[in-house]
């Protein structure tokens, strides 16, 4: 996403020579996601599916005399715009060049100038063409306003501002599989739930709705022996369940950590109906998820 800034690039300390090329060498990083959110603008086939006639792709590698070309497109019909790297075999970046445009025509013209960035990518495109890049660039606009905005008090400027993109080239089967699969096969990747549906990461963990203290005086109701229990020293047995999006327990996922000498706790939970449905689930991106909750119930001695 470009934020406007004259404020120079100072990160991007890159010494213009022919040995790194003009920008530098890209980066290869095999952590990096696509499709994941953050402040770098997305061009992916999944936001162009619907203008086909317009954007047949939103990225593009192609080789051309032992160079590599990677042209990353936006258009949504109105306004876009284009960046083009040109890398050699030994990932050196020799030419970045990045365009807009728009169909508000009011005889000013705008130039715009790459003079530092950084690319990484997740695996060299001379030997994978299914790469995914996040590059951040510091460009320079010249602003022409042109005779009918001079004629008015408009004068040309001269501004800077860093734009952070990213790409990927998806294969034909990720394509057909959808933007949410690989939503959901990120949070896996990342451990932010399992393979089930369980978020273990959520933003905000399930709650009971009457508060932490209401929790505790409803669990002393179930405190269970010493002698009911495998437990030598500790002071309480761990119940496991799954609050789901509703906010309701699943019974099936009721259990207790530590072994029991009998199912006659478990079946005072399952029963317990304060227990069961008074939850406000987890949330994650806003929406309510399924996830564990871990609760202690106290050991009578």
């Amino acid at each position: 996403m470009k934020i406007a800034t004259l404020i120079l690039f100072g990160l991007f300390n890159i010494t213009c020579s022919s040995l790194f090329g003009q920008f530098g060498k890209a980066i290869i990083s095999n952590q990096l996601t696509y499709e994941e959110e953050n402040s770098h603008f997305r061009h992916d086939q999944f936001l162009v599916s619907d203008m086909q006639g317009l954007l047949d792709t939103a990225v593009s590698i192609v080789r051309v005399n032992k160079q590599t070309i990677i042209e990353n497109t936006f258009n949504d019909g109105y306004t876009g715009h284009q960046i083009k790297f040109t890398i050699s075999p030994d990932l050196n970046i020799s030419d970045i060049i990045y365009t807009e445009w728009t169909d508000n025509i009011d005889g000013s013209e705008t130039k715009y100038k790459v003079e530092k960035a950084i690319l990484s990518m997740n695996a060299n495109p001379f030997d994978n063409k299914f790469v995914t890049g996040h590059y951040t660039l510091q460009i320079r606009e010249d602003n022409f306003a042109g005779q009918l905005l001079k004629k008015i008090g408009r004068k040309d400027t001269t501004t800077y501002m860093v734009f952070n993109g990213k790409f990927k080239v998806y294969s034909d089967n990720e394509i057909r599989m959808g933007w949410n699969w690989h939503i959901e096969q990120n949070e896996i990747r990342y451990g932010i739930k399992d393979s089930l549906g369980i978020y273990q990461l959520p933003d905000e963990f399930a709650q009971y709705k009457f508060g932490d203290d209401s929790l505790k005086s409803l669990l002393k109701q179930f405190a269970v022996n010493r002698s009911e229990t495998s437990v030598d020293k500790r002071a309480f047995v761990t119940l496991q369940m799954l609050v789901n999006e509703k906010g309701s327990v699943i019974l099936e996922s009721i259990s207790i950590s530590e072994t029991m000498k009998s199912t006659n706790l478990l079946d005072n939970l399952k029963q317990n109906k304060d227990l069961i449905t008074n939850w406000y689930p987890a949330i994650y991106r806003g929406r309510p998820v399924k996830s564990e909750v871990n609760l202690p119930i106290p050991i009578k001695e």
